[in-house]
C-alpha cells in the first residue's frame, strides 16, 4: 500500500512537471530591443529630430491576457530589457502619437513576438512619434524695421520725407505651415528689432502692415515666406522698410 502511494505520487509530480509552463515571468528567456523618438509637426510633415526615447514606458502582455504582466523603462540610450520569461507568446506596446488620430489621445503600437525556451529575443529597433507644438523647437526668425515718415501735406509721386529710424513698437505677425490665422503678434523693440524664437523646421509667413503712400488703399501688406530646414537655423530678414504718412 505504501510502495503504491509513493509510486502514484511520482507520477504525479512527473506529471505536474511535465505539464507546459504559462507565459510569464520565471523562465530563462528574454526580450530586449531598442526605442526611438520621432519628433513632428501637428500634421506629420516635416519630421523634426528623432533621438532616443529616454524613460518611456514599455508594457508587456502575457499570452492572450489583456492586463498587463510587466513593465518597463528605457535607459538614456532608448534599450529595453523584459527578463527571465518562459516559452510562450507576448505581446509588447507602448504609447505614441498617431498621424491618423483626430484627438490628442495616444495609440497603442504593439508587437507580438513568440518567445523560445532560453533564447533572447531581439527585436529590430522601433520608433515613437510625438507631435510638438509649433513653438516648441529650436529655430529662430528675426529682422528690423524702419520707418520712413512723411511730411503729411506732401502727395505721391512728390513725397518730402520727414525722417527715417527705427519703427517702434509695431505689430509683426507670423503664420506657421498654412494655418488660416496668425499663431503669434509681437511688437517691435526700441532699435526696430523683433524675434520670433523656439520654432520647428517647416514653412512661415511673417508680415506686417504700411501705408500705403500712393494714397489706394489706407494700408498694404508686407509680406514674406520663409522655410526653415534646420532645427537650429536662425532666419534674418535683416532691414524691412514701412512708410508712415
Amino acid at each position: 500500500m505504501i510502495k503504491n502511494l509513493k509510486i502514484f505520487i511520482l507520477l504525479t509530480c512527473a506529471a505536474i512537471c511535465s505539464c507546459t509552463q504559462p507565459e510569464g515571468l520565471g523562465g530563462n528567456s528574454h526580450i530586449k530591443g531598442v526605442l526611438i523618438e520621432r519628433f513632428y509637426n501637428e500634421d506629420f510633415s516635416v519630421l523634426q529630430t528623432e533621438e532616443p526615447a529616454k524613460d518611456e514606458d514599455v508594457f508587456l502582455l502575457f499570452g492572450d491576457d489583456l492586463t498587463v504582466g510587466e513593465k518597463t523603462s528605457t535607459s538614456y540610450s532608448g534599450n529595453f530589457q523584459f527578463e527571465y520569461l518562459w516559452p510562450g507568446k507576448y505581446t509588447l506596446y507602448f504609447l505614441s502619437d498617431d498621424s491618423l488620430s483626430t484627438t490628442p489621445d495616444k495609440k497603442e503600437t504593439k508587437q507580438e513576438i513568440i518567445l523560445e525556451k532560453n533564447t533572447t529575443a531581439n527585436l529590430d529597433t522601433m520608433y515613437m512619434n510625438t507631435v510638438l507644438d509649433w513653438n516648441e523647437g529650436s529655430a529662430t526668425i528675426k529682422g528690423k524695421v524702419r520707418m520712413i515718415n512723411y511730411v503729411n501735406e506732401s502727395k505721391y509721386p512728390n513725397l518730402e520725407i520727414k525722417d527715417i529710424g527705427p519703427a517702434q513698437d509695431i505689430d509683426v505677425y507670423l503664420i506657421y505651415n498654412n494655418h488660416s490665422i496668425y499663431d503669434e503678434r509681437i511688437r517691435t523693440m526700441g532699435d526696430g528689432s523683433f524675434t520670433f524664437p523656439n520654432l520647428l523646421k517647416g514653412k512661415y509667413q511673417v508680415f506686417l502692415y504700411s501705408d500705403d503712400v500712393k494714397g489706394n488703399t489706407e494700408m498694404i501688406v508686407k509680406s514674406f515666406e520663409v522655410t526653415i530646414n534646420e532645427i537650429n537655423q536662425t532666419i534674418d530678414l535683416e532691414t524691412i522698410t514701412i512708410d508712415k504718412h
